[in-house]
């Protein structure tokens, strides 16, 4: 029974995605919504409030798991690692070292582990800003950043599935209806991974290379 998780760009429809897998499904899919929809941001939050939330959603899969065939994380719980090194880890002055240490911790205490297996949307950059243009039900603050970070973000997952092949599938966006049948499909087999080998990895590619 997998634990995945899609990522890709603001925009790209991951959320609709989602959705439409776990309606698809009947009853045998969850879905768990990014940090910002299950949580309110505390005023004065402590410094590793969004990676304990982070911690929370994985939890939070692997009990939904014991009644769903699959949980579909809807966006990544590592995503501290790619979000602040696409921005040089500049935008909340946490460092590599200081991310590699919370996961590092949580995955030798056994509170988080990498997803199962990762599915990434992507789409031309036009596309991104016609969607957010017609999207009337959400307001995506900050889409102007997120946009410009597109190109640097879809590299480290790329990256990722160097380190362990087959364990990111890159599914080109461009209707919903086949976003959902490349996943709702998917008969690859889960690669093995090993979620403290893959933190060293690819904080190791991070340390080395500038986004």
């Amino acid at each position: 029974m997998p634990l995945i998780c899609l990522e890709g760009a603001s925009g790209v429809g991951k959320t609709s995605t989602a959705r439409e897998i776990a309606k698809k499904s009947g009853s045998s899919m969850f879905i768990i919504p990014e940090v910002n929809y299950l949580f309110e941001r505390p005023q004065n939050e402590e410094k590793t409030w969004y990676f304990e939330k982070q911690v929370e959603r994985f939890e939070m899969g692997k009990r939904k798991l014991e009644t769903y065939d699959t949980v579909i994380l809807d966006g990544d719980i590592f995503q501290p690692l790619s979000y602040n090194w696409c921005f040089d880890f500049q935008i909340y002055n946490q460092s590599l070292d200081f991310i590699y240490n919370f996961y590092d911790n949580a995955i030798k205490e056994g509170r988080i582990d990498f997803p199962d297996k990762y599915y990434y949307l992507f789409t031309e950059q036009k596309n991104l800003i016609s969607r957010k243009e017609n999207d009337h039900t959400r307001k995506r603050r900050n889409f102007e950043k997120h946009l410009k970070i597109a190109e640097p973000h879809k590299r480290y997952y790329e990256t990722l599935n160097q380190f362990t092949p087959g364990y990111v599938r890159f599914i080109e966006a461009t209707f919903l209806h086949e976003n959902v049948n490349a996943i709702f499909n998917d008969k690859t087999n889960i690669p093995s991974k090993n979620s403290s080998e893959i933190l060293e990895q690819i904080s190791s590619w991070l340390s080395k290379n500038k986004a």
